[in-house]
């Protein structure tokens, strides 16, 4: 396989990034910039997407039940006062990323008196998900299904898809095997530019 740079020992870290350190994940996009995987720019581009506060004006402020405690179109401005005096952090896991207003007391307990902003939060996306009772598996990995797909596939560098549909389910992820099958496409991709290794007798 020819890759610019060697690949660093992460098979030997244990398929837990909760464990990783601030240099392990420096390394990891190191290697992915410097492997022509991205570019600098791609991913400064896509953080500072993710960085970008929460549309409170679309999942709050248009809201009826939400207007309903304010003066006719006076709802934005009290929505967007309270927008600015929260700290710009997940209240749970202190993240700027993928911030997005959740309630404090859920609608499912409250219905729609649940609706006013003192009882209004930010969380991060993963968080969020994790208190619903709808995704009842939310919060069994540390990193979001999207992002650990491709954590597998980059640092235990399984080069069957045998291999990586078992990784996936022992780092807990729950989802139908077609996510995994999906998810083996950018295996496939670089190994047609040399970098990533598949052996003949892969699935896929």
């Amino acid at each position: 396989m020819e890759t610019k740079v060697n690949h660093p020992d992460f098979e030997e870290l244990p398929l837990v990034d909760a464990l990783w350190t601030e240099e392990n994940w420096k390394h990891m996009l190191e290697y992915l910039v410097l492997n022509e995987v991205v570019s600098y720019k791609e991913v400064t581009s896509l953080v500072l997407g993710h960085l970008n506060p929460s549309q409170v004006g679309t999942s709050i402020a248009s809201k009826k039940t939400f207007q309903a405690h304010f003066p006719r179109r006076k709802t934005w401005q009290a929505v967007r006062e309270w927008h600015l005096s929260q700290l710009g952090r997940c209240v749970d896991c202190n993240t700027r990323l993928e911030l997005q207003a959740d309630h404090i007391n859920p609608r499912e307990l409250l219905g729609d008196s649940a609706d006013t902003l003192d009882n209004m939060t930010l969380r991060c996306r993963r968080c969020n998900v994790i208190r619903r009772p709808s995704h009842k598996n939310g919060g069994l990995t540390h990193l979001t299904a999207e992002s650990a797909l491709m954590w597998i596939l980059f640092t235990k560098k399984p080069n069957t898809y045998q291999e990586y549909a078992l990784l996936c389910r022992e780092y807990g992820l729950t989802m139908a095997n077609i996510r995994f099958e999906e998810a083996w496409a950018m295996a496939r991709w670089l190994h047609r530019e040399g970098k990533y290794e598949i052996s003949d007798d892969s699935k896929f």
